[in-house]
Formats: C-alpha cells, structure tokens, sequence
C-alpha cells in the first residue's frame, strides 16, 4: 500500500511538473505579440473587416483582450460595427480532458454593437450571416460526431449599449446601461439569467426613455434560437412616472409565442407630461391588468387573446396587425365599462386642456362596445348605454381610407324619465320642467354631407315653455337632417285638449311648415311688450357689425289652419274661432311677406288691443283694421261714435292678401249690437302706412241711429293716423239732408266741423 500511495504521489508530481511546462511552453509561444498576429489574420480571413485592440492575452487563467473594435464591412472608414472595454473567456481546462467545453466565466464590459438596416431586409451585419454564393460545407464522410457539450458557469456584462437606425433614418432604438448577469448556461436547459437596461426609442409615433430590469430564465434550445425559451419571473419598466411590471412566457425566442401578464400601477397624466406634452395635468387614471396571448412575428403580431381591466373598465381584443409588405390590421375590440357619477365642470377644471363641457351632472351608466379595426375602417358593431334616465344602443361604421371620410350607422333611444334626462343638464333642461317618456330611433349616413332619418314618439310627455305647460302629450314623429313631421299628437295645453299635426321641412335654409290644431281653449297670459324686449336686444348700441350686420334675414313660410273652442286676455275674449293661413317668406321686418290669411271669432268683447298687439305681433297683423277703428272713433267726436275701445262684438271676420308687405283687406268686418263695421284698403306692414276706409253702420244699441253708414278715409301712419270724413256718406244721413235744406247757408261750415284731428 505504501509502495502504491508513494508511486501516486510521484505521478501527480509529474502531472503538476507536465501541466505547468505545458502553461510556460504555451506563454513563451503565444506571446503578446503572437497572439495579436493571429487574431488579426483570423478576423480578417472570417470576417472579412478589420479589427483593432490594445492588447490580448492567453494563460492558465484564461483569455482577454482590451479595448476591442470590429469594423463595419469592410473597414474602419465605414464606421465602427462592435467595439469592447474589456472582454474575457475563462475555460476549465480539466473539462477540455474530457472532451467538454465548460466555461468558468464569460464578462464584457463597455460592449457596443451598433445595428443599422441598409435597405429592407439587408442590415450591417447581413455579409456575415451570408455564406458566399458558391460555397458549400464540405460534406464528412460517414455520421458525424456531434458536437461536444458547451456549459458556461457565470456570464457578465456590464455598461455596455446596442444601438439600432432603420434605413428611412426616423426610427432610432437604442438600449444603454445595460448590465447582465447569468449563471449555469447550459445548451438545453433552463439557467438564471437577470438584468437592467434603458430604452431611449426616437420615431415619429413615440420618443421617450423607458427604464427596464428583467429576472427569470432562459433556455437556448440547443442553439436553435427558434427553439429556445424564457420564463419570465418579474420584469419591470417605467414610461415617465408610469410603472408596470411584466410576467410569463416566451417560446421561440425568433419569433416569440408570448403569454404575459401586465400591470401597470395608479398613475397620473401627469407623470407622461416628459412624453406626451399636451396631456392635461393631475387626471388620475386606476391601475391597469392585462393579460396577453400573441404571436409576434418580424412581419406581423397575432393577438390571439388581450384581456385588460383598468378599474371599473375592462375587455378583450384579438386580431392581426402586420407591417409587412404593407401596414394592415383586423382587429376586434370588446368591452364593458361602469361610469361613475361624475360633475363635469369639477372635470372640467381637471381636464383645462380639453373642451370638456361644464354644467353636466352624468348618472350611473354601464357602457358596452364591440369595435372592429380594419384597413381604413373602424367599425362599432354595436354599443348600448344604460342609466336611470335613459338606455341607448346602435351601432356605426366609418370609412377613412378614401380621399373624403364616410361613415354610417344607427340608433336607438329610450328615455325612461324626461325628467331625470333633464336632471342631468340643469342648467338646460330644469327651467322646461320635462316629464314623461319617449323613444326615438336615428339612421344616418355621411359621404361629403350629413344625411338622416328618424322617428320619435311621446309618451304622456310634457313641458313648460314660455308660461304654457304642455301635459300629456302622446303621438308620432319622423323627421330627417331638415324636415319633422308629426301627423297626430294629442295631449294638454295648460289643462285644455289639444290635438295638432304639422310638417316643416327646408329646416337649414328656409323653413316651409303646416299645421292643423284643434284647441278647446287658449288662454293668453299678458307677456313683456314685444317692443320693449326688441328694443334691449335690437337697440343702437346693440346692433350687430361687420358682416352679421349684413346678413340675409330669416325667412319661414307657414299653411295650416287652426279650430280654437275659445280665447281669453285681459284685452280679448271670444268664443268659438279659426284661422287659415298661407304665408309665405315671413320674416322680423314683413318687408317680402306674402299670401294669403282668414280668420271668424265670436262672440266676444274686447278692449285696449292696442295693447294686445304691442305683445304679440301676430294679432297686431290681424287685428290692424279694429286697432284702426278704436283709434279714429275717439277723433271723429262730432259723430259720437261708441266707444270702440270697448265693446261686445257678435262676430269678428277677416280675408287678407298679402304682396311684399302689403296687406290688402279683402274683407274686415265688425258685427256689434252697437254698430256693424267694415274695413276696406291697404295697410304697409314694414312702414305701418294706412290707406284705409271705414265704414260704420250704428244700431239702436248704441243710442244714435243714422239712416246710411258713416264713412271715414284714415291716412297716416299706425301711430299718427290722419282721419277724414267721407262728405258723400255724411250728406246721404237723413239728419243731416234735413239740416241743411233748412241752413242752407251754414251747410258747409257744419261738414267742415263735424271731424276734427
């Protein structure tokens, strides 16, 4: 045994005393200078560039080099392809004695590789990837060995950056500070691999830096990188003050089959202000979950399955998006959403830099979408809206690849509460006290114009406007971008039956409308004078300049007729009443006012219309003739007229023509117990010009009784009228024939003295 231990110890001796001849044989060969000769002759016979460094060495620890630099092809001229501070390789030689290539450590630090495309799918680095046209692998003969098993211990880089410019030059990607460490590296199998870097990206679409770390594993699939795989255990990156953090797996690492899990934290707008400069400030926005099944390819990405939620908002999408040969996309998009009750005017003054409108008070509402993105197209197959006051729902598609935009779609209303859809504009809706239902349906196209049509229907709705309360009303409305017709709606006018039809169509332009209404009553409250309340709106120092100034007036054209069972004012009560009118070009001056207009009332009393008309001008119109009477029965005192100021009337008519302003009086007449009167003449509505004649029959009534009506010729204007009498229709009174056969000489002198202004 001795002998035996004894003969061991001499042989390791000799091992030691080979091996350490062997390092000092191999450091006398490969000297510094040896060394670098060989590998420059390697790189220029293999790589075809130069090369440069400072210094490279080989010993039992292993080999390094410094300062090393790689050329782009084929020299130094064309710029710098790969340079290092310090690169090192420490192999384990006893694994060399056993036909294994296992590696102690691998470290670079200061590695740069700079990658540029030179023309689509050619990039810097093509010629050595290439093998030379002609050239085969010579073939061995018999089955070849495989290769021996590579194992590297510990893998190191450190403050090293790759850089990478498409050929347009307006996409630069550069990844900087990049630290990495592994450990274990083994052919097939799964080895710890960790690391940090920053990504600075430059492109039209995006430019920023986003700092990025990443733990997990990694397998090379025994060097076939489309083999190869990675778990991902954590991974974080930041995009200004915005963190996620990033899970799961990779397979084929060439073009990855990835199934991640994302989440990024609570965030601000304003922690993208350093990104995105025209983001609003201090809008908070909830964490984000995603997770996500996709391939990725070097031409396209197919997202076979994105789940997201983002706080009361969550979806999927899945779909294709490829950038070659050409940028194309079909992608589908699904989602739900739970708005919260919100204020939009404290929105408002969060959001300054958006037209965010204020006064709003939005209610609890579920949103669900179905998009569809497609080349050109986007696509809502179909969305709905529900909240207390209302639930919406439609779809719409739009069409942006031509040279002009068109789009398409429909919708559907219904408002369960008109009141609660009020309470959501107040400081709209809440003055018009709305009440009831209603529903409506909207098809709308757009190609260079807008083109819709709709229907709407009423359900015991209602309404204040203007002091009239509107209750109960039910009917049907279509109506399209420029016309609404409603063929029956029935409900209350201030607790009076009312039944109504109209049509208006040329609404943008030059309206035309019809109507047919049947009222039980109308009861006319005493509103501000019109004249006032256009004096403050219309007054010197209110008129409109420069071109406004200018503008064309508004002009409305209206048919219909109207059965009212009775009218009340202050000024004017009547029993049952109707009125046709066919009115064209109506406007604030009546300058080109055409048409025709009829109208029976009675009976009734009325008083003080001049008043009356001073508030609403549409009975100014159509009682010019009475307002006339009232104002010269009060000149021709000689007469003693009644007082037609105030009076019980029988029946009242009237039959207008109307040619640009002018209002001819086909017929006007008073029927009283006092007087009957008639109306005939012209009256210039735009200048209030009368050319009129009145004649008037008195009754016993009125306690004077003339045997021929009293004829007057009224001049002037509607506030200055010139009243004369008409001396034929005076001589014809038997009391005045009487008068004068017995004063013959005083005749004249009592006509002349029988008017005075």
């Amino acid at each position: 045994m001795k002998k035996a231990l004894k003969a061991l110890a001499w042989a390791a001796l000799a091992g030691l005393l080979c091996l350490a001849a062997a390092a000092l044989a191999a450091k006398l060969y490969f000297t510094p200078a040896r060394l670098k000769t060989l590998t420059l002759e390697y790189a220029a016979r293999n790589l075809g560039r130069e090369v440069a460094f400072d210094s490279v060495a080989l010993g039992l620890s292993g080999f390094s080099i410094t300062n090393l630099r790689v050329s782009e092809y084929p020299d130094f001229k064309r710029g710098e392809f790969l340079s290092a501070a310090a690169f090192s390789v420490r192999p384990s030689f006893r694994a060399l004695l056993r036909r294994e290539i296992k590696i102690n450590s691998v470290s670079a630090s200061g590695l740069k590789l700079r990658v540029t495309e030179v023309k689509k799918n050619t990039y810097n680095f093509s010629d050595l990837i290439t093998p030379a046209p002609g050239v085969k692998p010579a073939a061995l003969p018999g089955k070849s060995a495989p290769p021996p098993p590579l194992a590297i211990s510990s893998l190191k880089v450190k403050d090293s950056r790759f850089t990478y410019a498409n050929a347009a030059g307006d996409m630069k990607v550069e990844l900087r500070d990049i630290d990495l460490s592994a450990s274990g590296i083994s052919p097939d199998g799964l080895f710890p691999l960790e690391g940090n870097f920053t990504l600075d990206v430059a492109s039209p679409y995006f430019t920023g830096s986003i700092p990025a770390s990443v733990k997990g594993r990694v397998a090379l699939g025994n060097f076939d990188v489309q083999k190869g795989r990675a778990e991902i255990d954590k991974a974080a990156l930041s995009l200004g003050g915005v963190k996620a953090e990033i899970k799961g797996s990779l397979a084929n690492l060439l073009e990855p089959d990835a199934r991640l899990s994302v989440a990024i934290k609570q965030f601000s707008t304003s922690d993208l202000k350093t990104v995105f400069k025209g983001l609003p400030h201090k809008v908070l926005l909830p964490e984000i979950e995603a997770d996500a099944d996709f391939k990725l390819t070097m031409k396209d990405v197919n997202l076979r399955s994105v789940k997201f939620r983002a706080g009361a908002v969550g979806g999927g999408l899945k779909g294709r998006a490829a950038w070659e040969p050409r940028v194309s996309y079909n992608i589908t998009v699904e989602m739900k959403a739970q708005i919260p009750e919100m204020d939009t005017t404290l929105l408002a003054r969060k959001l300054k830099q958006l037209p965010v409108p204020r006064g709003f008070k939005l209610p609890l509402a579920d949103l669900t979408a179905r998009l569809l993105l497609r080349d050109g197209s986007a696509e809502i197959q179909s969305f709905s809206l529900d909240c207390d006051a209302l639930t919406v729902n439609g779809r719409s598609a739009v069409n942006f690849a031509g040279k002009e935009l068109k789009a398409d779609g429909s919708v559907k209303a219904e408002i369960k509460s008109l009141a609660k859809l009020a309470a959501i504009a107040p400081s709209l809706l809440s003055q018009y006290g709305l009440s009831g239902a209603a529903a409506a349906s909207l098809d709308y196209k757009y190609s260079g114009e807008l083109a819709l049509k709709g229907t709407a229907a009423l359900k015991e709705a209602g309404a204040v406007f203007a002091d009239r309360k509107f209750s109960g009303f039910s009917g049907g409305l279509d109506f399209s971008k420029d016309t609404v017709t409603a063929r029956k709606l029935e409900g209350k006018l201030d607790g009076e039956d009312l039944k109504a039809s109209f049509s208006a169509r040329d609404l943008l332009k030059h309206p035309k409308a019809d109507f047919d209404v049947k009222l039980a009553k109308l009861t006319m409250k005493d509103a501000p004078p019109a004249a006032a309340a256009g004096a403050a709106k219309s007054g010197p120092t209110a008129a409109p300049a420069g071109k406004n100034a200018a503008a064309e007036p508004f002009y409305l054209d209206v048919t219909g007729r109207a059965e009212i069972g009775a009218i009340e004012h202050p000024n004017f009560r009547c029993g049952p009443s109707s009125m046709k009118i066919a009115l064209t070009n109506i406007s604030d001056d009546l300058k080109a006012l055409d048409g025709t207009a009829s109208f029976t009332a009675g009976p009734g009393k009325f008083s003080e219309l001049y008043a009356l008309a001073g508030r609403y001008k549409a009975a100014k119109v159509a009682l010019y003739p009475l307002i006339v009477l009232q104002k010269t029965s009060k000149l021709a005192k000689t007469l003693r007229l009644p007082d037609f100021n105030n009076i019980a009337f029988d029946r009242i008519d009237g039959d207008y023509t109307f040619s640009k302003g002018l209002m001819k009086l086909n017929k006007s007449a008073l029927t009283a117990a006092v007087a009957d009167v008639a109306s005939t003449g012209t009256i210039d509505l735009p200048a209030e010009k009368l050319d009129m004649r009145i004649n008037t029959e008195l009754k016993q009534a009125s306690g004077i009784t003339l045997g021929a009506p009293v004829g007057m010729l009224v001049k002037g204007t509607f506030a200055d009228p010139s009243v004369k009498p008409d001396i034929k229709s005076i001589a014809e009174q038997p009391a005045v024939k009487k008068a004068l056969d017995k004063l013959v000489p005083e005749g004249s002198k009592l006509l002349k003295n029988l008017f005075k202004k």
